[in-house]
């Protein structure tokens, strides 16, 4: 009985996770374009600022500590992750279109940048894996429970482009941002405050990866570029 809920709380994890980032591939992709004027523009600001700041809060060390007080280590992060998967369903819920166009293809050229921001999206998950993916989701510790294995330290992901630059999951992120064949005045303002929160965001977890991972991390900042990826791998130097 026991193992089975453990199992169920992997399904609703992965839920929590993957259909919220499937209907925002769908929110890039096919975006509205309606309505106008200030106000939906400050309450796009306004409720996309809510989902980053609970995403932010959930992801520092202290709310992880305050959380563990009311449940074991192995539940905090796949309990931070439903919760962020359901405020960014609201935010997309939400998300006000604006009207104007800036950019509009057809032909051979939709299906060319369609290609190029799926191909964004398909890096993001490739790059994931390469991270541990069940990591990512929050779901290892869940399933080395089930098995019985004992839990293992946070580890620096050195395989592939992690050697060339240390954040290649966001580069394609930008990509899936900027990358369409439509860019609606509504998405462009998305891929603003996007960028913008990837930046605020990579400050802040770069500061919980020094303090989980120690020296170690710190070592890799020094010779691994953060954005621009360097022209030899850091294993090959």
């Amino acid at each position: 009985m026991k193992k089975l809920l453990l199992y169920g709380m992997v399904v609703i994890v992965f839920i929590a996770f993957h259909v919220p980032s499937a209907w925002l591939a769908y929110f890039l992709q096919f975006p509205g374009n309606s309505g106008g004027g200030l106000n939906p523009v400050l309450l796009n600001v306004a409720i996309f600022a809510a989902w980053g700041g609970i995403h932010s809060v959930l992801s520092r060390r202290v709310t992880k500590d305050f959380i563990r007080q009311w449940m074991h280590d192995d539940f905090v992060k796949p309990v931070s992750v439903i919760i962020m998967g359901i405020s960014q369903c609201f935010m997309l819920y939400y998300w006000q279109p604006l009207d104007g166009i800036l950019w509009q293809t057809s032909g051979l050229a939709y299906w060319i940048l369609t290609a190029l921001f799926l191909g964004g999206l398909g890096l993001v998950f490739y790059f994931s894996l390469l991270l541990d993916y069940m990591e990512v989701l929050g779901v290892r510790k869940i399933l080395r429970r089930i098995k019985g294995e004992d839990a293992k330290p946070p580890k620096l992901t050195l395989k592939g482009p992690y050697s060339y630059c240390r954040h290649p999951v966001y580069i394609a992120t930008f990509a899936a941002l900027w990358i369409g064949p439509v860019m609606t005045y509504g998405r462009l303002e998305f891929a603003i405050l996007g960028t913008v929160y990837i930046f605020i965001g990579t400050c802040l977890e770069e500061m919980t990866a020094r303090a989980e991972i120690g020296n170690a991390y710190e070592a890799y900042q020094e010779s691994v570029p953060m954005w621009i990826p360097r022209l030899v791998s850091r294993q090959d130097k």
